[in-house]
C-alpha cells in the first residue's frame, strides 16, 4: 500500500526533499547540497528526510545579508 501524498504534513519536523524544494523555491540538487552541508539530512531506512528547522536556521545563518 502506498502512502497518499495528501497525508504528508508540510509543517512537520521532517519533510521530504520535494517539500523542501517547494518551501525554499529551489531545485533538487541545491536543496540536497544545502541539507547535507547543514547536517539536516535524516535517513530512516530508505526514506530521505530533511529536518526543516535545521535547514532553515542554516540558511538564515549563512545566507542572510
Amino acid at each position: 500500500m502506498y502512502k497518499s501524498e495528501s497525508n504528508t504534513n508540510q509543517l512537520g519536523e521532517l519533510i521530504t526533499l520535494k517539500q523542501a524544494c517547494e518551501t525554499l523555491n529551489l531545485g533538487l540538487s541545491t536543496v540536497r547540497e544545502l541539507a547535507k552541508t547543514s547536517g539536516a539530512v535524516r535517513k530512516i531506512g530508505r526514506c530521505y528526510r530533511i529536518n526543516r528547522k535545521i535547514l532553515l536556521d542554516y540558511i538564515e545563518e549563512h545566507y542572510a545579508n
